[in-house]
């Protein structure tokens, strides 16, 4: 049986939202864009140690908020990776892949049978640590920081000079 999306938006903050998808629905709710821009097409190589101090920062701010902590994913990491590669490379911003693709689609091409997913998009962010904030201080993707339904994570990051795509994404399996 084929998933059922729906799209809806719950904040907007530079450009759309963040998005959750909870047993096969789809709603968005978070991504976020610093002010500087420039896109040239390279990708970094993925780094798992900044996805395990990431671990430490977005578990502190589910802890203050009363949620338990997340655990790294490596198949939501993979998703995750992906998106940030394919925005940066292609010069694009959204939760949307060129192909079509929502972040339910991505993570299930990666592997992982999602009961709930979210995802949260940045660009132009420099550090863990500022494009957490960015996302702690917009509602939509904070809501998906500390959504207690959420168990595991991964973090996509690509960097080209100083332009940035992050993606975040939040995941409880079947």
């Amino acid at each position: 049986m084929k998933p059922v999306y729906s799209v809806a938006l719950l904040a907007t903050l530079a450009a759309c939202g963040g998005t959750s998808i909870s047993e096969n629905v789809v709603s968005s709710g978070g991504s976020l864009a610093s002010p500087t821009t420039t896109i040239p097409a390279v990708a970094p190589v993925p780094d798992t140690a900044q996805d395990a101090s990431f671990a430490d920062l977005l578990n502190g701010v589910r802890r203050d908020n009363g949620a338990d902590d997340v655990t790294y994913n490596a198949q939501l990491n993979t998703a995750a990776q992906r998106h940030a590669d394919d925005m940066l490379e292609n010069d694009y911003f959204s939760h949307t892949g060129l192909n079509g693709s929502s972040v339910g689609q991505r993570v299930q091409a990666a592997g992982y049978n999602f009961r709930r997913v979210g995802e949260n998009i940045a660009a132009g962010y420099q550090t863990e640590t500022s494009v957490l904030d960015g996302w702690v201080n917009s509602p939509g993707h904070q809501r998906n920081n500390i959504d207690p339904n959420f168990e595991e994570f991964g973090l996509g990051f690509a960097r080209d000079g100083q332009d940035t795509r992050w993606v975040l994404v939040l995941g409880t399996e079947q």
